[in-house]
């Protein structure tokens, strides 16, 4: 998939996300169908976390001048960015990160009008790196953990993959709404 590619699925998918949780009330956005899983709310909240805290630092690692690394992708890394296999058969636990990136990583419940406004402004964040994705040198790397030395485009299909893992949870949240009518 390339570049322009990746920013436009990305944008179908945010948007999408947002007309679902434009859709639903107040009182929905923070039911949780089960104790112990989280709300759409903490969903959206945990989505706009991880890309503020983690995913777009990292990708505007990737283009500092001391980002051109050696080092290259792990297996991992290759199936995922190279062959295109977005959907590993693999759970990912947050309680198996660091604590410091768990505790940056944990959803809160916003107000609908908060959230709503929260995720337009994280998507206008996302867009407004299109500029540097693209012109991004493939040697500029940035180290992830599960991955190994990966590019700026690697980043930034990682912000996408992101929102594609957490879709089945959101339907899942969802369909448990729909239940409830």
């Amino acid at each position: 998939m390339n570049t322009l590619k990746k920013i436009n699925t990305f944008n179908k998918t945010a948007n999408n996300w947002l007309a679902d949780l434009e859709k639903k009330s107040s009182e929905e956005i923070v039911m949780n169908p089960y104790e112990g899983s989280w709300s759409l709310a903490e969903l959206y909240d945990h989505i706009i976390r991880v890309g503020r805290s983690y995913q777009i630092p990292n990708l505007k690692k990737s283009i500092t001048a001391e980002a051109e690394r050696k080092k290259s992708k792990n297996l991992k890394g290759l199936v995922i960015f190279n062959l295109g296999v977005q959907k590993l058969p693999i759970k990912i636990k947050m309680e198996n990160f660091p604590a410091p990136l768990v505790k940056k990583f944990t959803p809160i419940k916003q107000h609908k009008p908060d959230l709503i406004k929260d995720f337009k402004l994280y998507i206008a964040e996302v867009n407004n790196l299109k500029e540097l994705v693209l012109k991004s040198s493939k040697k500029n790397k940035h180290h992830h953990p599960m991955f190994g030395d990966i590019n700026t485009v690697d980043w930034f299909t990682i912000i996408v993959f992101h929102l594609a893992h957490h879709e089945k949870q959101k339907d899942r949240i969802q369909n448990f709404l729909a239940s409830r009518y």
